[in-house]
């Protein structure tokens, strides 16, 4: 009597053979053998590959006289097949009645069908139904895209080692990770919890936005989802709990604030973060919050609520520009009843108008707005493009030398300068006129601005070997920029200096008032 799984069997073992796969098995039914295959450890293996072990499969080779390309599998069998740690293959063999095979076929058990027969498996189990896993099957399908191109054993090697790639540990690695991740990809389950009134919901949404750290809530429950299907049992209750949440990714944009639709505004980067709990039936608690460098907002639009508080910070810095608009907007939102439109660009959202209206803070910030401007203007007239950041601190412990350094720069032509100098009792002079060469500077926080300054005019003397130089013509002859961390920069003013004075030797008594340590 004819026997199709003895006829399967040696077919297999027979190409295995040609090839020197080592096939191990045991029997499963009628039709089918069960086989661990290991692969022979190539001999040109290297000296860095020598740790690696032999490919291993399970196969499972069904033998069959029909051309339908279909089989039905128990849940069971693919379950064991689905979770192998190793590459796991079915093979059908079509014999067409005759005794030897017509056509061969591979089917991996790849990321596709493991997630296919793992989700069955957990509608089963959760269902109310009949549970037995081996009374329960799926069918699988093949067709010409699995089918072995000639039949024979290196033809068989070849479309397995197709299917398990070059580096087997990979594959492995690669498998494990997807099956313990597969069917999560919308989370690991849900949480169910109840709140108390109207607070409750202000304080879900307050901690979703960042500004509660905890909530309580009551009956806990969190219940495993895996393939979108709930677990029928929670794998904890708990009936009072304190709740900590995370926040959603933030979105960027921009925020404006105008004291009417046609001023250009107060431009700032922000963050914003949108409550999950925002919506629906709590739409009236609706809360945002937009959150800047140095502000915190929280805005309730059905309510027409807003809440913002600022923070320079002592030692934080800030560019000049960006650091002189937000003490404007600290300004416009200190000052009494000024309604002010606020407009948010935010990602992938149109812009959102909101009408707010201050309420009066007194704030000292006039001589920050100021030295900013005089910082600004410096930086505008001598052309300095430096990104220069300073610190409300720094601003104010520099007030003297920034004030200092504006007039110079920016009124050169209007004040009078005079310069005094010591010589040494036997000095003589050579020309009528003399040039005293100096240098200033200015701590701008992150940089240092100086400018190298020559006053040339007819020395008078004052007492005993002093002179002065009265209303002389002032010159700048070099603006100096650099930042704190500058290498060598006394070095560097020195031979800058000394470059200015060799302009004037020839026609002027120089004099010249540098150090070693000026800066």
């Amino acid at each position: 009597m004819r026997d199709l799984g003895q006829l399967g069997e040696s077919t297999f073992a027979m190409w295995c053979a040609q090839v020197g796969l080592i096939a191990n098995n045991s029997s499963i039914d009628k039709t089918g053998w069960d086989y661990y295959v290991e692969f022979p450890i190539s001999s040109n293996i290297t000296t860095h590959e020598l740790h690696k072990s032999a490919f291993e499969c399970k196969v499972q080779v069904k033998a069959t006289d029909k051309q339908d390309r279909k089989l039905p599998v128990t849940v069971s069998n693919l379950r064991r097949m689905a979770t192998l740690q190793m590459p796991a293959f079915y093979i059908f063999l079509e014999f067409d009645g005759k005794n030897e095979v017509q056509n061969a076929f591979v089917l991996h058990i790849d990321n596709e069908l493991i997630y296919k027969i793992l989700k069955r498996v957990h509608q089963i189990e959760q269902s109310e139904n009949n549970k037995d896993l081996n009374k329960r099957t799926i069918t699988l399908t093949y067709s010409e895209q699995q089918r072995i191109e000639k039949l024979d054993g290196e033809n068989l090697k070849q479309t397995l080692l197709k299917y398990i790639g070059e580096n087997y540990s990979d594959y492995i690695v690669s498998k494990n990770k997807y099956l313990k991740e597969c069917g999560f990809e919308d989370g690991y389950g849900t949480v169910q919890f109840s709140i108390e009134g109207e607070d409750g919901i202000r304080k879900i949404i307050d901690a979703s936005l960042g500004l509660e750290e905890e909530i309580d809530v009551q009956n806990l429950i969190n219940i495993e989802k895996r393939f979108g299907i709930p677990s029928k049992k929670s794998s904890f209750e708990i009936p009072n709990a304190k709740l900590s949440l995370g926040m959603q990714p933030p979105k960027r944009g921009k925020i404006r604030f105008k004291e009417d639709s046609l001023s250009s505004g107060l431009v700032f980067d922000i963050v914003f973060y949108n409550s999950p709990f925002s919506f629906n039936e709590f739409r009236e608690f609706a809360k945002f919050r937009v959150v800047g460098d140095f502000f915190d907002m929280t805005l309730e639009p059905y309510k027409k609520q807003s809440n913002y508080s600022f923070t320079l910070g002592e030692n934080k810095r800030f560019e000049l520009k960006k650091l002189k608009d937000a003490i404007g907007l600290i300004e416009l939102m200190s000052r009494d009843n000024q309604n002010i439109i606020m407009v948010l660009e935010i990602e992938n959202f149109k812009p959102l108008l909101f009408d707010l209206k201050t309420k009066f803070v007194k704030r000292e910030l006039s001589i920050f707005d100021d030295l900013l401007s005089k910082a600004l203007q410096i930086c505008f007239q001598k052309k300095i493009y430096d990104e220069i950041s300073i610190s409300i601190q720094e601003l104010y412990n520099y007030r003297e030398e920034i004030k200092q350094f504006h007039t110079i720069i920016t009124k050169t032509n209007e004040c009078d300068f005079r310069a005094e100098f010591e010589v040494d009792s036997k000095y003589t002079f050579e020309f009528e006129k003399t040039t005293s060469i100096s240098a200033i500077f200015c701590r701008l926080g992150s940089h240092g601005i100086g400018a190298i300054l020559t006053i040339i005019g007819k020395p008078e003397e004052i007492s005993e070997n002093k002179f002065r130089i009265d209303k002389g013509e002032l010159m700048i002859e070099r603006i100096l920029v650099f930042t704190r961390e500058h290498e060598n920069i006394n070095e560097d003013i020195s031979r800058v200096i000394k470059s200015t004075i060799s302009k004037y030797t020839d026609t002027y008594d120089v004099f010249y008032n540098w150090g070693d340590e000026a800066v």
